[in-house]
């Protein structure tokens, strides 16, 4: 992907004026293609670690995490609103690495699928239920129909069209490879035009973790 790339912009930068209009445009084409499939050549290299990975299980500090995350979020959209309501949440067993990387994912489709609100609204939060601490990611973005609802955490399985949301179908399959990891599980609700909201549930005993 790198090479095929780089020629494209060899071409472009050595031959300006040697392609007519649409050969650029059909360059440009094959540029973001390209680019595009090394996305996803990454995002299946990483689906495929968390799955043989060891992990490292420690106490940690959850409310650090999503901490560190939105702030790289907010650097990465700093011309958008995006208001933030993050209640205190408890501390787990768990990876760091590979947790931190749930809520990259979470966090980070909030932000995607909420660009096109005026004033984007993301909430985190938990709640305790039987053994379990259930931890949800809220927003009033895109949302999607339920009723394909159990596309969602497949690999390559998108709701919504890559012209309107980039993306490579891999994010969500990701978290729940982790999260199933360890011990816990995933769903979600939405509602088209009114938001959506991601659950992932983890064991509060260390003992109950596989």
């Amino acid at each position: 992907m790198r090479h095929i790339t780089g020629y494209i912009d060899l071409l472009n930068r050595r031959f300006p004026d040697a392609l007519p209009e649409n050969g650029k445009h059909y360059l440009e084409n094959i540029s973001k293609s390209a680019i595009q499939m090394g996305i996803l050549i990454d995002d299946l290299l990483q689906l495929s670690r968390t799955g043989r990975q060891e992990i490292q299980m420690e106490k940690l500090n959850m409310n650090l995490l999503i901490q560190d995350v939105i702030k790289v979020i907010n650097f990465e959209n700093k011309e958008r609103k995006i208001e933030w309501k993050v209640s205190t949440v408890p501390d787990v067993w768990g990876d760091t690495n590979l947790l931190k990387l749930v809520w990259i994912n979470l966090l980070s489709n909030a932000a995607k699928f909420t660009r096109n609100k005026e004033l984007a609204k993301i909430e985190i939060g938990y709640y305790t239920e039987n053994k379990d601490y259930i931890f949800y990611v809220q927003d009033n973005g895109a949302g999607f129909d339920m009723k394909y609802s159990q596309k969602l955490f497949g690999v390559f399985q998108r709701l919504h069209s890559t012209a309107d949301y980039e993306g490579t179908g891999v994010g969500l399959a990701n978290v729940q490879r982790i999260i199933i990891r360890h011990g816990g599980r995933t769903w979600a609700n939405a509602e088209i035009e009114k938001g959506a909201t991601f659950y992932f549930a983890l064991p509060i005993n260390k003992k109950s973790i596989v």
